[in-house]
């Protein structure tokens, strides 16, 4: 086979496009190989010999033209990442090309020889994944909302199941008022030693209305998830106002015991309280039938151990051995946790109570929150049977790779 035969064959059975042009002849092609016959649509027997604009539209070919230029000008390779010529049924073709310049040492001559890579199927491929990418981030952006709304409406029918309990705490304070300005009305006797104590139980009174319906406006509110550091009693403080009356109707015994040192959670204030309403109220249904109910809410701080591997895989996802957290402990002595049931308390639309009572999206919606949160809530049965225990596990720091919504935070 002759040496030049030889080179023609080699160049032909390439994968990727050769063609080279002649700088001192206007930038006339010389050489185009089979692919670059395949890639362009373009005889060889119609290429060698015509230039850019012989064969490309005006635009692309200025554009070849100055990238011949520039490669010229340079003396060395120039990669170019990405050209788009016109195909076959006026499709986009995408090239990635490599410019060298090229000068023959006997008759100094120059070439600009270029390599190109059909990369059309990966430019299809990457805009199918950025379509995709971008769908998925929309969906997502729809759960979110969806999940936002899947609370507010569980926290509405929480408001709903506390109306009358709130509207009798707020009574007592106006009782407490109108008592006082119906003493006060007869006229202020300056030696009168009830004055001060009817002024100062009236304040209070208004402090006491004042903070149950803040609470209740507050508890309502519709936002994104927004965490800050809270002192946990705080928010125990708030719920049992909140469902005194649920307590006090049912006679429940509450007992707190959270230590005054206990490091602080970061968490939406008005979201945590929907779960920490949600476990009360169960808690009070659960023991109906109890002749004392007894709800014990305690917490505590730790540090997992390697024992948490041992306890489930999402947990385990969740925290990692050595985590810091706080743990808060609602402790009923109500009916237990039927063995069928335990598998299913968390799903959707599932409950054990009577129809009307409840939706069965209480608990449901409460571990997504604390998930929202990075934790972890768990319901069991107590060791003894006699009663459960709903516990959540929180960090005490704050994880910005494990908030699902949008937060404002410190870091």
């Amino acid at each position: 086979m002759e040496p030049l035969t030889l080179v023609e064959s080699v160049l032909d059975n390439l994968p990727v496009a050769v063609f080279a042009k002649d700088a001192n002849d206007d930038f006339r092609f010389v050489l185009w190989n089979k692919k670059q016959e395949q890639i362009t649509t373009v005889k060889a027997s119609k290429a060698v010999g015509r230039d850019d604009y012989d064969l490309f539209s005006e635009e692309s070919a200025d554009y070849f033209r100055s990238v011949d230029k520039a490669v010229l000008k340079r003396g060395k390779l120039l990669e170019v990442p990405e050209e788009i010529i016109e195909g076959k049924d006026g499709q986009d073709i995408h090239l990635r090309t490599v410019k060298i310049p090229v000068i023959e040492e006997e008759t100094g001559r120059r070439l600009v020889v270029g390599i190109s890579e059909d990369i059309t199927e990966q430019v299809q491929s990457r805009a199918k994944l950025e379509s995709l990418n971008k769908n998925l981030l929309e969906t997502n952006q729809e759960l979110q909302e969806t999940q936002l709304q899947l609370i507010q409406a569980e926290k509405l029918e929480s408001i709903g199941r506390l109306a009358a309990g709130v509207a009798h705490e707020v009574k007592n304070p106006l009782a407490l008022l109108l008592l006082g300005v119906d003493y006060l009305s007869g006229g202020i006797d300056p030696a009168d030693p009830n004055v001060e104590t009817i002024l100062t139980q009236m304040r209070e009174a208004v402090d006491r209305a004042d903070r149950i319906v803040r609470g209740l406006v507050d508890f309502s509110s519709q936002r994104a998830l927004t965490r800050e550091p809270v002192q946990l009693h705080a928010v125990i403080d708030e719920v049992l106002l909140l469902v005194k009356h649920e307590l006090t109707r049912s006679n429940t015994k509450v007992s707190v015991s959270i230590p005054a040192d206990l490091p602080h959670v970061f968490l939406d204030l008005s979201k945590f309280e929907q779960v920490v309403i949600n476990l009360v109220i169960n808690a009070v249904h659960a023991m109906s039938e109890s002749k004392s109910p007894r709800l014990e809410i305690m917490a505590r701080a730790e540090k997992l151990s390697d024992v948490i591997k041992n306890q489930g895989a999402r947990k385990y996802e969740v925290f990692r051995s050595g985590d810091n957290v706080v743990t808060l402990e609602l402790i009923d002595n109500g009916c237990g946790i039927d063995s069928g049931d335990a598998s299913r308390l968390f799903d959707p639309f599932f409950t054990t109570k009577a129809t009307g009572v409840g939706t069965g999206l209480g608990l449901s919606v409460a571990r997504k929150i604390v998930q929202l949160h990075g934790g972890e809530l768990h319901v069991s049965d107590r060791p003894d049977k006699k009663g459960a225990i709903a516990k959540l596990i929180l960090p005490t720091k704050v994880d910005t790779g494990k908030v699902a919504l949008t937060s404002n935070f410190p870091k």
